[in-house]
């Protein structure tokens, strides 16, 4: 027996002995063959998962039975498919493994998508795969997308992916002592915390994680367990930090360098072309990563149906962003030269000029207004889950610790008060942006931003008040400009105002719009720096003026805000014929003597003229004496009009937004109107130093006499003889370099004093050419001075300024029923067509 076994084993060893080359040659060639053939079975294995996966493609777009598919999820070939595609490390293995399991996804085939075993293969894969390629990341992100859609359409597969603790697990837990909010499970939900770490990427593997996670929370108001795991676990204290984390990274403003290409022609025709304010400053990628992590937000707010988890959202993004990051950003911003208060206020308008979700708005401009907000003071507490106390009882907890300052002691309001009065344009100018922002596109805050006297709802005035106020305004503008075109001009202007009216009424009151509009608190702070802002108009940068002119006309477009006393003078102040003034209401008036006395036209002592009125009509009167002073300053005028005007003509298809969100009426006078007339057409002898007329446009039109310019104005203007015709080359050339050199030169304008506007006598003339110390609004103490083209520039914004504003109180008079008959009792059809016919 030993012996046959030793003969056995002998055999057998030597069968089994290793193959041992007895050269070096014959040694490398087999060590060669064995590397191929290994190198070989990772292609081999490619190659079967690719031919599976052109089975499967064929299977799945054909009509059923489907074998193959059925098969491949009962042999679970996914296992295997993912262990080669992980140990290969081979791109190309990958894709063919992304290949199979969407395709295994996509064709709804049982034991697939609602199968544990399936699901852990998903995760392994997305987990452990070496994703170097952004190609291979996308991929495999777009397999999480797919499986959170499916959830999404079939919420009975949840149970596959998402297996949270039980009671038991839980009150383990907290027993041991273990934190409640906030805490990591991502064992429950490795589905959920994959797509988390994808959300702050750029390009498709971004896109497909923010979509696949929406998905998900939306299906929390379904499922009572996922809508208890999103409250009680860290989505929320994730989400808030990672958007805290993004915007920590925003550093200063940059500016591109300016060139002819970039800068707005209106502001390349002023001082300050080659300056930063020129352009609006580039805020780089990683601002673009902000935006699109907080458009992310406002999307999560939107599609999530469960209202605790989006109070719970809500109340991170409160005080892990706005009390711990933004607000002390604000507060603590320096506007020294080169600080960050400029930077700051930008980033805030671009927030709030991005976001419309409502929650999301009203939880910012409620906390940095320091108003009180409904969201908060609602008490809902009989309402709330056990989860939900818990986690707002961390969360208070937590906000306590920090011990950050309250916008109860210095809040938005005065961060832009402070703005308005710096010395650094940039401060003035992101100012003056924002608060546009916040009274255009989230005016029901108009009245926190800019201050109302309490009660004192606006009054309505009869139709020939309002008739004599717009003659007033438009008469101010034709002043200024003798336009052949002022119907056409004006008529644009009304249907734009009329759009932004109507606009408003579609708008739902908030609980305390009961009583509006309401008068505007003439003492208020940041009315009168805006005042004093206009004062300094002539002076004032172009891209300044250009959004100065567009905070006003969102206030005058508010209908939270009355136009009385800083726009119309108070109804009460007008001053009537005693003839014509009505009996009392019980008396025999007659209802036509109603009608007489509604179009009486008005009058008014100066101590009671609108306070923006007096101001706009100094600056007419500066106008005025300028014209006195320069022969051709009406020439000088209309050519500059006609230049902005042909610029706009050339490059209407160019992007609005270059002019750095300039206001409306800056657009149409530097872009949204019609080609004028030639410079030779404009008249020589217009009428120099008018006084407002009455409103009759079709006079206005066509009273003035045209005569012929043949060139710009000289210093020494004469008629050309015959004997010099020949050189009208260098003539012409000679006075277009005067013309260049006359415009570059400084010119006297009036810099006012802080005074106040009302006290200033509307028809008594300026001191024309006196130079006075300004204090206005982004001014240094040095009297300001401008040359003779940037003054010209800010007269045609002027112009088109109280035309547009004159446009949007005729469409305030006519929809929000500003203008009608004594008796409140009579139909106000007839306003409007008084209006209209009026003009």
């Amino acid at each position: 027996m030993d012996f046959w076994s030793r003969i056995i084993g002998g055999s057998r060893s030597l069968s089994s002995k290793p193959f041992r080359p007895s050269s070096p040659t014959e040694r490398l060639t087999a060590f060669k063959r064995t590397c191929n053939t290994l190198q070989s079975a990772t292609t081999h294995a490619r190659n079967c998962i690719e031919r599976l996966n052109s089975v499967l493609s064929d299977e799945a777009r054909g009509p059923a039975p489907h074998p193959c598919l059925a098969y491949a999820s009962s042999s679970q070939i996914f296992v295997t498919v993912t262990k080669l595609a992980l140990s290969s490390y081979d791109d190309a293995m990958l894709r063919s493994a992304t290949v199979l399991f969407n395709t295994l996804i996509d064709s709804e085939i049982d034991g697939v998508v609602d199968n544990r075993l399936f699901a852990r293969a998903l995760v392994d894969l997305v987990r452990r795969a070496d994703k170097h390629s952004e190609d291979v990341e996308g991929r495999l992100v777009e397999l999480l997308f797919g499986i959170a859609n499916n959830i999404r359409l079939q919420p009975t597969i949840l149970p596959a992916w998402f297996a949270p603790r039980s009671d038991d697990q839980e009150r383990d837990q907290l027993d041991s002592g273990a934190e409640f909010a906030g805490a990591m499970r991502k064992d429950d939900f490795p589905l959920f915390y994959l797509l988390v770490e994808y959300v702050h990427h750029a390009g498709r593997a971004g896109d497909f994680a923010r979509t696949g996670l929406l998905y998900l929370i939306e299906t929390a108001s379904r499922s009572k367990d996922l809508e208890r795991w999103l409250i009680e676990s860290d989505l929320a204290t994730l989400m808030a930090t990672g958007l805290g984390a993004l915007y920590s990274q925003l550093g200063s403003l940059s500016f591109e360098t300016t060139t002819n290409e970039n800068v707005p022609h209106i502001i390349a025709l002023s001082d300050h072309a080659n300056q930063e304010t020129a352009v609006s400053p580039s805020l780089g990628l990683t601002m673009d990563s902000f935006m699109s992590y907080l458009l992310f937000w406002q999307d999560t707010i939107d599609h999530c149906k469960s209202a605790e988890v989006n109070a719970t959202l809500l109340d991170h993004f409160q005080v892990l962003f706005l009390e711990q990051l933004l607000y002390p950003s604000l507060l603590e911003s320096s506007d020294v030269e080169g600080g960050s208060t400029a930077a700051v206020l930008t980033y805030l308008c671009r927030i709030l000029n991005s976001i419309e979700q409502r929650d999301l708005v009203h939880r910012i401009l409620h906390f940095l207004l320091a108003s009180p907000s409904a969201l908060e003071t609602s008490p809902k507490n009989m309402d709330m889950s056990v989860s939900r106390r818990k986690s707002l009882d961390i969360l208070a907890a937590f906000s306590e610790e920090a011990a950050r300052p309250s916008p109860s002691l210095f809040n938005l309001r005065d961060l832009a008060l402070l703005g308005m009065q710096s010395r650094h344009r940039q401060t003035v100018l992101a100012t003056l942006r924002l608060m546009a922002v916040v009274l255009q596109r989230h005016h029901t805050f108009a009245r926190s931003l800019i201050r109302t006297i309490p009660g004192q709802v606006a009054k309505q005035r009869t139709v020939g008040a309002l008739n004599a106020e717009l003659q007033q305004l438009v008469g101010m503008a034709t002043s200024i400009v003798d336009d052949p075109t002022l119907n056409d001009s004006f008529e644009n202007y009304l249907r734009d105002a009329t759009w932004v009216v109507e606009s408003r009424l579609y708008i739902p009151p908030a609980e305390d719009d009961e009583d509006c509009p309401l008068e505007i608190r003439q003492g208020d702070p940041i009315v009168q720096e805006l005042l004093y802002c206009v004062e300094s108009f002539f002076t004032n940068s172009v891209i300044v003026n250009l959004a100065l002119t567009e905070v006003l006309m969102s206030i005058a477009s508010s209908h939270l805000i009355s136009l009385d006393g800083w726009l119309l003078v108070d109804p009460s102040k007008y001053v009537y014929p005693k003839h014509d003034a009505p009996v009392d209401e019980n008396g025999p008036m007659h209802i036509l003597e109603q009608i007489q006395f509604a179009h009486h036209e008005p009058s008014w002592s100066k101590s009671d003229a609108a306070t923006l009125t007096s101001v706009l009509q100094c600056l007419v009167q500066r106008i005025q004496h300028w014209r006195k002073e320069i022969p051709d300053f009406d020439i000088l005028v209309a050519a500059r009009r006609d230049l902005l005007h042909q610029e706009q003509d050339s490059t209407k298809d160019a992007d609005p937004r270059r002019a750095g969100r300039p206001s409306a009426a800056s657009t149409r006078a530097s872009s949204e109107r019609r080609p004028l007339q030639s410079q030779r057409e404009f008249d020589i002898g217009s009428p120099r130093g008018r006084k407002s007329r009455p409103l009759d446009i079709q006079r206005m039109t066509s009273s003035p006499q045209r005569a012929a310019v043949g060139s710009p104005p000289l210093r020494e203007p004469s008629i050309r003889s015959a004997q010099s015709r020949e050189s009208s080359a260098t003539r012409a050339a000679a006075a277009a370099e005067d013309l260049r050199k006359r415009l570059a030169t400084p010119f006297e304008a009036v810099a006012p004093h802080k005074a106040s506007p009302v006290d200033e006598s509307p028809e008594e003339p300026s001191d024309g050419a006196v130079e006075d110390e300004t204090t206005s609004a982004g001014a240094d103490d040095e009297p300001e001075s401008a040359t003779l083209g940037h003054v010209l520039t800010n007269v045609v914004i002027l112009y088109e300024f109280i035309l547009e504003i004159s446009a949007m109180v005729q469409a305030r008079g006519t929809l929000f029923g500003e203008a009608g008959y004594p008796d409140p009792s009579e139909d106000k059809v007839g306003t409007s067509i008084s209006l209209n016919t009026s003009l």
